[in-house]
Protein backbone atom coordinates (compact mmCIF):
# COMPACT_ATOMS: atom_id res chain seq x y z
CA UNK A 1 0.00 0.00 0.00
CA UNK A 2 2.85 2.35 0.87
CA UNK A 3 4.45 1.78 -2.55
CA UNK A 4 1.16 2.68 -4.26
CA UNK A 5 0.86 5.84 -2.16
CA UNK A 6 4.41 6.86 -3.09
CA UNK A 7 3.72 6.37 -6.80
CA UNK A 8 0.49 8.38 -6.56
CA UNK A 9 2.37 11.17 -4.79
CA UNK A 10 4.97 11.25 -7.58
CA UNK A 11 2.24 11.46 -10.22
CA UNK A 12 0.61 14.39 -8.45
CA UNK A 13 4.00 16.06 -8.13
CA UNK A 14 4.51 15.67 -11.89
CA UNK A 15 1.09 17.18 -12.65
CA UNK A 16 1.99 20.26 -10.61
CA UNK A 17 5.40 20.56 -12.28
CA UNK A 18 3.94 20.31 -15.79
CA UNK A 19 1.39 22.97 -14.96
CA UNK A 20 4.39 25.28 -14.64
CA UNK A 21 6.22 23.95 -17.72
CA UNK A 22 3.27 23.89 -20.14
CA UNK A 23 3.46 27.56 -21.31
CA UNK A 24 7.24 27.52 -21.86
CA UNK A 25 8.03 23.89 -22.69
CA UNK A 26 8.24 24.34 -26.46
CA UNK A 27 10.62 27.29 -26.21
CA UNK A 28 12.90 25.53 -23.75
CA UNK A 29 13.02 22.06 -25.30
CA UNK A 30 11.81 22.36 -28.89
CA UNK A 31 15.24 22.88 -30.47
CA UNK A 32 17.33 20.85 -28.01
CA UNK A 33 15.31 17.64 -28.36
CA UNK A 34 14.38 17.88 -32.04
CA UNK A 35 17.03 15.55 -33.60
CA UNK A 36 16.03 12.77 -31.22
CA UNK A 37 12.33 13.42 -31.79
CA UNK A 38 12.81 13.25 -35.57
CA UNK A 39 14.56 9.90 -35.23
CA UNK A 40 11.83 8.54 -32.95
CA UNK A 41 9.11 9.53 -35.43
CA UNK A 42 11.11 8.05 -38.33
CA UNK A 43 11.44 4.68 -36.60
CA UNK A 44 7.75 4.66 -35.73
CA UNK A 45 6.94 5.53 -39.34
CA UNK A 46 9.00 2.59 -40.59
CA UNK A 47 6.57 0.28 -38.81
CA UNK A 48 3.59 2.48 -39.86
CA UNK A 49 0.01 1.74 -38.82
CA UNK A 50 -1.48 2.84 -35.49
CA UNK A 51 0.91 4.67 -33.15
CA UNK A 52 0.40 5.33 -29.44
CA UNK A 53 2.60 8.13 -28.14
CA UNK A 54 3.01 8.01 -24.37
CA UNK A 55 3.90 11.36 -22.83
CA UNK A 56 2.76 13.44 -25.79
CA UNK A 57 3.14 16.64 -23.74
CA UNK A 58 2.62 19.77 -25.80
CA UNK A 59 2.74 17.77 -29.03
CA UNK A 60 6.29 18.48 -30.17
CA UNK A 61 6.63 15.09 -31.87
CA UNK A 62 3.15 14.96 -33.44
CA UNK A 63 3.97 16.83 -36.69
CA UNK A 64 7.05 14.64 -37.25
CA UNK A 65 5.19 11.35 -37.77
CA UNK A 66 4.71 10.44 -41.45
CA UNK A 67 1.22 10.49 -42.98
CA UNK A 68 1.29 6.67 -43.17
CA UNK A 69 0.65 6.60 -39.43
CA UNK A 70 -2.45 7.21 -37.33
CA UNK A 71 -1.40 8.68 -33.99
CA UNK A 72 -3.11 8.57 -30.60
CA UNK A 73 -1.39 10.50 -27.81
CA UNK A 74 -1.74 10.34 -24.05
CA UNK A 75 -0.31 12.40 -21.21
CA UNK A 76 -0.76 12.64 -17.45
CA UNK A 77 -0.94 16.44 -17.58
CA UNK A 78 -4.13 18.16 -18.72
CA UNK A 79 -2.20 21.45 -18.98
CA UNK A 80 0.40 20.02 -21.37
CA UNK A 81 -2.21 18.17 -23.40
CA UNK A 82 -4.25 21.33 -23.88
CA UNK A 83 -1.31 22.82 -25.80
CA UNK A 84 -1.14 19.75 -28.03
CA UNK A 85 -4.89 19.89 -28.72
CA UNK A 86 -4.59 23.53 -29.75
CA UNK A 87 -1.95 22.59 -32.33
CA UNK A 88 -4.02 19.71 -33.71
CA UNK A 89 -7.06 22.00 -33.96
CA UNK A 90 -5.20 24.10 -36.54
CA UNK A 91 -5.79 21.27 -39.01
CA UNK A 92 -2.23 20.62 -40.16
CA UNK A 93 -1.94 17.15 -38.57
CA UNK A 94 -4.74 14.97 -39.97
CA UNK A 95 -2.82 11.83 -38.94
CA UNK A 96 -3.46 12.63 -35.25
CA UNK A 97 -6.55 10.63 -34.29
CA UNK A 98 -7.04 11.46 -30.59
CA UNK A 99 -5.39 12.92 -27.49
CA UNK A 100 -6.30 11.72 -23.99
CA UNK A 101 -5.40 12.44 -20.39
CA UNK A 102 -4.32 9.00 -19.19
CA UNK A 103 -1.94 7.19 -16.87
CA UNK A 104 0.64 5.22 -18.89
CA UNK A 105 0.63 2.50 -16.23
CA UNK A 106 -3.14 2.02 -16.49
CA UNK A 107 -4.05 2.28 -20.17
CA UNK A 108 -7.73 2.14 -21.06
CA UNK A 109 -7.13 0.70 -24.54
CA UNK A 110 -7.99 -2.85 -25.57
CA UNK A 111 -5.34 -5.52 -26.02
CA UNK A 112 -3.56 -5.50 -29.41
CA UNK A 113 -4.62 -1.94 -30.27
CA UNK A 114 -1.39 -0.45 -31.70
CA UNK A 115 1.40 -1.27 -34.14
CA UNK A 116 3.91 1.08 -32.49
CA UNK A 117 4.24 2.59 -29.05
CA UNK A 118 6.56 5.58 -28.85
CA UNK A 119 7.94 7.01 -25.62
CA UNK A 120 9.76 10.33 -26.09
CA UNK A 121 11.74 11.33 -23.00
CA UNK A 122 9.29 9.92 -20.44
CA UNK A 123 11.00 6.77 -19.12
CA UNK A 124 12.74 8.50 -16.17
CA UNK A 125 9.50 10.24 -15.19
CA UNK A 126 7.24 7.19 -14.90
CA UNK A 127 7.80 5.61 -11.47
CA UNK A 128 6.93 1.99 -12.31
CA UNK A 129 8.95 0.78 -15.32
CA UNK A 130 7.70 -2.81 -15.07
CA UNK A 131 4.05 -1.83 -15.10
CA UNK A 132 4.61 0.70 -17.89
CA UNK A 133 6.31 -1.80 -20.20
CA UNK A 134 3.78 -4.50 -19.36
CA UNK A 135 0.94 -2.17 -20.33
CA UNK A 136 2.79 -1.32 -23.55
CA UNK A 137 3.16 -5.04 -24.28
CA UNK A 138 -0.54 -5.64 -23.62
CA UNK A 139 -1.80 -3.04 -26.10
CA UNK A 140 0.87 -3.82 -28.71
CA UNK A 141 -0.02 -5.97 -31.71
CA UNK A 142 1.99 -9.19 -32.25
CA UNK A 143 4.43 -7.74 -34.80
CA UNK A 144 4.60 -4.28 -33.26
CA UNK A 145 7.45 -2.35 -31.64
CA UNK A 146 8.06 -0.20 -28.60
CA UNK A 147 10.33 2.73 -29.54
CA UNK A 148 12.01 4.70 -26.76
CA UNK A 149 14.08 7.87 -26.88
CA UNK A 150 15.54 9.13 -23.63
CA UNK A 151 18.61 9.94 -21.59
CA UNK A 152 19.59 6.43 -20.55
CA UNK A 153 22.59 5.50 -18.44
CA UNK A 154 24.24 2.19 -19.22
CA UNK A 155 27.44 2.45 -17.20
CA UNK A 156 28.67 2.88 -13.66
CA UNK A 157 30.99 5.61 -12.45
CA UNK A 158 30.85 9.28 -11.57
CA UNK A 159 28.18 10.30 -14.10
CA UNK A 160 25.77 7.72 -12.77
CA UNK A 161 26.39 8.73 -9.16
CA UNK A 162 25.75 12.39 -9.97
CA UNK A 163 22.50 11.49 -11.77
CA UNK A 164 21.33 9.51 -8.77
CA UNK A 165 22.05 12.43 -6.45
CA UNK A 166 20.17 15.03 -8.51
CA UNK A 167 17.31 12.78 -9.60
CA UNK A 168 14.94 13.55 -6.67
CA UNK A 169 15.31 17.30 -7.20
CA UNK A 170 14.94 16.98 -10.97
CA UNK A 171 11.71 15.00 -10.61
CA UNK A 172 10.25 17.62 -8.27
CA UNK A 173 10.50 20.24 -11.02
CA UNK A 174 9.33 17.91 -13.80
CA UNK A 175 12.70 17.11 -15.34
CA UNK A 176 14.35 13.75 -15.92
CA UNK A 177 17.89 12.88 -15.00
CA UNK A 178 18.57 9.26 -14.09
CA UNK A 179 17.22 6.23 -15.90
CA UNK A 180 19.27 3.07 -16.11
CA UNK A 181 19.16 0.51 -18.91
CA UNK A 182 19.09 -2.25 -16.28
CA UNK A 183 15.44 -1.46 -15.55
CA UNK A 184 14.50 -2.39 -19.12
CA UNK A 185 16.86 -5.38 -19.15
CA UNK A 186 15.21 -6.75 -15.99
CA UNK A 187 11.79 -6.45 -17.62
CA UNK A 188 13.07 -8.25 -20.73
CA UNK A 189 14.38 -11.10 -18.57
CA UNK A 190 10.92 -11.50 -17.04
CA UNK A 191 9.25 -11.26 -20.47
CA UNK A 192 11.32 -13.51 -22.75
CA UNK A 193 8.89 -13.19 -25.66
CA UNK A 194 10.32 -9.67 -26.12
CA UNK A 195 13.83 -8.69 -27.18
CA UNK A 196 15.94 -5.59 -27.69
CA UNK A 197 16.02 -5.00 -31.44
CA UNK A 198 18.15 -1.86 -31.35
CA UNK A 199 20.04 0.21 -28.78
CA UNK A 200 22.10 3.13 -30.12
CA UNK A 201 23.20 6.66 -29.43
CA UNK A 202 21.56 9.52 -31.31
CA UNK A 203 23.34 12.44 -32.93
CA UNK A 204 24.62 15.06 -32.57
CA UNK A 205 26.14 14.56 -29.09
CA UNK A 206 25.24 10.97 -28.26
CA UNK A 207 23.66 12.20 -25.03
CA UNK A 208 20.38 10.41 -25.84
CA UNK A 209 19.71 6.82 -26.85
CA UNK A 210 17.11 5.16 -29.05
CA UNK A 211 15.82 1.72 -28.09
CA UNK A 212 13.55 -0.56 -30.10
CA UNK A 213 11.83 -3.47 -28.36
CA UNK A 214 9.71 -6.10 -30.10
CA UNK A 215 8.44 -9.61 -29.72
CA UNK A 216 10.93 -12.28 -30.67
CA UNK A 217 10.32 -13.43 -34.21
CA UNK A 218 10.72 -17.16 -34.60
Amino acid sequence: MQATDAIDAKREQQRKAYRFWAPIYDRVYGYFLRPAQVELARCAGNVAGDVLEIGVGTGLVLPLYPPTTTVTGIDLSQDMLLRAKQKVALGSMPHVKALHVMDACDLSFDDNSFDVISLPFVMPLIPDTDRLLSECARVLRPKGEIVIVSKITDSAGAVRRVEQLVSPLAQQIGLSSAFHIEEIERWLQKNPSFQMIENRKIRPTGYFRLLRIGRERR
